[in-house]
């Protein structure tokens, strides 16, 4: 049976990072007492499993977790993120082993997950609420958690700076003269679309602008659904003759793009201001060309392997939340 920290850490009385700090030779221990600990682990076999374990194919296992497959799937942006993930692991000496599992309810997943096969774990966790996480908690082995992150939560995050991006981008469209900007939202949400919103609206009330909740669009976060659900919230402002915001905020470039379509349709004669989120590849061949929110995620997918790796290969049991920053592309979308 594996010997793990918390193993040693009930044998000797003393916390997990107290056993990691004596292991790893950190200062916060008195001498006597990293040996009294040293003693234990030796004698459990600690020391001799990892020896063992140098000489094995090390193995992380990337696990995509779908709730109901609304927003994750086979999309470039999530083909990106594993291509990151693969280079880092390859160049780190790292077999990857993917797995897709959906998250049913009153199901544990750890049963699918088999994580004591692994070194470490990868988990996307971009369709998840933080409840779900508490199966997670009592993990063996290092987790990482990728493209979400939640406060209050004893976990290391890697994900994208979503509010600060949206924030950004939406004081762009303030710059170019538009005061009343509307939100084109999911029906279907995720933590990753909350965090926008609340960038959008931070940045509506700094420059003393108002949201309006009739200027928030909800639709299906697909391309066709998008279209559909934006077309008959337009032809409801049309029937009723309620003014269409001069520009809108799309909370991803699948639903900007959808929405870009129905408005061309309902509203062909009006000057269109629409700006998304991801920088897909089908972002630059749109009509009009989408100004959006760049994300690198090639970069978040190797920072979430590097800090995975450094949790496996030091023991590391402090919990980090990385927040990725990016760019905005400016296209012919936004005047």
């Amino acid at each position: 049976m594996k010997v793990v920290i918390s193993d040693i850490a009930r044998k000797a009385g003393v916390s997990s990072g107290t056993v990691s700090n004596a292991i790893n030779n950190r200062k916060g221990i008195s001498e006597q007492k990293r040996q009294a600990i040293l003693k234990i682990a030796r004698e459990m076999g600690y020391f001799d499993q990892r020896e063992i374990k140098k000489t094995e194919s090390q193995k992380i296992k990337f696990v995509v977790m779908n709730k109901q497959g609304n927003v994750v799937g086979d999309t470039p942006f999530f083909s990106e993120l594993i291509r990151g993930i693969e280079m880092e692991c390859s160049a780190l000496g790292y077999e990857l082993v993917i797995s897709h599992i959906t998250l049913a309810p009153e199901e544990d997943p750890i049963e699918k997950i088999r994580p004591e096969l692994v070194d470490g774990l990868l988990l996307l966790g971009t369709e998840l609420e933080k409840q779900d996480l508490a199966v997670f908690r009592h993990l063996e082995v290092p987790l990482v958690i990728l493209d979400t992150v939640f406060n209050s939560q004893d976990f290391d995050f890697v994900a994208i700076n979503n509010r600060d991006s949206a924030y950004e981008i939406v004081e762009k469209m303030i710059e170019k003269g538009h005061r009343d900007i509307g939100i084109i939202n999911s029906t279907f949400q995720i933590n990753n679309f909350r965090e926008r919103k609340q960038g959008f609206v931070q940045a509506i009330q700094e420059h003393d602008l108002i949201h309006y909740e009739e200027t928030e669009a909800l639709v299906e976060p697909t391309l066709e659904g998008s279209y559909q659900d934006m077309k008959v919230y337009l032809e409801s402002l049309r029937d009723d003759q309620r003014p269409l915001p001069s520009a809108f905020f799309a909370v991803n470039d699948n639903i900007a793009i959808g929405a870009m379509k129905a408005i061309r349709e309902v509203f062909p004669d009006h000057p269109l201001t629409i700006v998304g989120f991801d920088d897909i590849p089908l972002a630059e061949f749109c009509n009009p060309p989408l100004t959006t929110v760049k994300v690198d995620k090639v970069y978040l997918g190797r920072q979430a392997v590097r800090r995975l790796i450094e949790k496996i290969t030091n023991e590391d049991e402090n919990h980090l939340k990385m927040l990725v920053a990016t760019t905005i592309v400016e296209r012919e979308s936004i005047n």
